[in-house]
């Protein structure tokens, strides 16, 4: 190798790592102001200065609530799960009146009833094109066992997707339902 092409490695390999570098400072950084804006939050909440913990509420989680629903959301057990789910699903799901609830789209059971069985065709779809794809890689030829690969990748992440989803429509349910699973709990416990 002559010295142009070690150069031009290196100085791609030192960019390269200074990127890495650059985002794990950013990411510590963003951390770090997330920490003191959390505290200034809990400040303002202590000191009850509505204006600021509203603020305060929406820079951290780009959340707008009322002083008083943010308030009751703090108190609440399973408030991180409640907040994630309000950034995820704002249009599903709402925190209002100290109430963690569907919202109108939400409410409607025959749209939730789609969104639950398409869910559950999706998960059984990807997974029988997973396994098909997974037979095309080991029994096929070359242009096939490498089409078979492709799609086995791209059949696991829509699974993995689709699985995550699921997990979370469970969160959510428990989270504004759980009278439900108790009773659901108990009727396993006793049949």
């Amino acid at each position: 190798m002559d010295f142009e092409v070690i150069s031009k490695l290196a100085f791609g390999l030192v960019s390269s790592l200074g990127t890495i570098a650059l985002v794990f400072f950013n990411i510590g950084q963003s951390r770090k102001i997330r920490a003191e804006l959390l505290e200034k939050f809990e400040e303002a909440v202590a000191r009850e200065n509505v204006h600021s913990a509203t603020e305060l509420f929406r820079l951290i989680h780009g959340l707008r609530m009322s002083y008083g629903d943010i308030v009751e959301l703090i108190r609440h057990e399973q408030c991180s799960k409640i907040i994630y789910a309000l950034k995820k699903t704002p249009g599903l799901v709402s925190y209002e009146e100290g109430e963690f609830c569907y919202s109108n789209l939400g409410r409607n059971r025959i749209f939730r009833f789609i969104d639950h069985w398409f869910l559950r065709l999706s998960i059984g779809l990807f997974g029988i094109l997973g396994v098909v794809s997974l037979a095309m890689l080991g029994f096929g030829d070359d242009a096939t066992s490498i089409t078979g690969f492709i799609f086995l990748l791209f059949c696991s992440v829509m699974l993995a997707m689709q699985l995550r989803q699921k997990s979370y429509d469970q969160m959510v349910r428990r989270l504004i339902e759980p009278e439900g699973d108790e009773q659901i709990q108990s009727d396993r416990n006793t049949g």
